[in-house]
């Protein structure tokens, strides 16, 4: 089931996920959540699996920055139900496009990404190839 969540619902799954270091303080993440901003998260039988977060870049593009699913939950289209809901509710509030960034090393992300029409925008390079971010937009 996905549903509209809380911030310290989407950090509790965001701390079960390996994959993700906690790069910034809570208060910074917290900080990101501008008015407009969208939590999703998703659950299986009361347990919270999945977490989706974004904040508008401008009146009519958004960017959903940051997600994911727990390890043992993966691969049974939690991702995909939160990316369609996400969009619709996109949709609901007039957007016109939604930006996302991910990284060569998250392939399900990318091959998620691309077979919903998002397109690959560019590439932001950094000294250390493990932390180029791939860049992508969809028009709604």
């Amino acid at each position: 089931m996905v549903r509209e969540g809380t911030f310290e619902e989407a950090l509790s799954v965001f701390d079960s996920i390996p994959e993700f270091e906690r790069y910034a303080s809570e208060a910074d993440m917290k900080s990101k959540l501008i008015k407009g901003s969208l939590i999703l998260i998703t659950e299986k039988a009361g347990e919270l699996i999945g977490f989706k977060m974004g904040y508008p870049l401008n009146d009519t593009e958004f960017y959903s920055w940051l997600g994911g699913v727990v390890p043992k939950h993966r691969k049974a289209s939690h991702a995909q139900a939160m990316l369609e809901e996400q969009e619709q509710w996109l949709r609901m509030h007039d957007y016109k496009r939604v930006r996302v960034k991910s990284m060569n090393r998250f392939s399900g992300m990318l091959c998620m990404l691309i077979r919903n029409g998002y397109d690959i925008e560019r590439v932001d390079e950094y000294a250390h190839s493990e932390l180029e971010r791939i860049c992508f937009v969809k028009t709604l």
